[in-house]
């Protein structure tokens, strides 16, 4: 995968949003982060919304994990 580039403000954004995340997911947790910014025009809006709806959507799976 080719390496994405961010600004310290988007980098700042995908750090808070991957707080969320359960520390054993922070890797899946960026993995996925990277492969929906991959081929993107990175605006700061962008980089956000796919850090925080990545975040969310593993802490959900996990949390129906554990409920079942």
């Amino acid at each position: 995968m080719t390496p994405i580039r961010l600004t310290d403000g988007q980098l700042h954004e995908v750090k808070q949003a991957a707080l969320m995340v359960p520390v054993d997911l922070r890797q899946t947790y960026l993995e996925r982060v990277a492969s929906e910014l991959s081929g993107k025009d990175l605006g700061d809006g962008l980089v956000h919304k796919i850090a925080y709806q990545v975040a969310h959507s593993i802490v959900w799976d996990t949390g129906r994990m554990t409920d079942s």
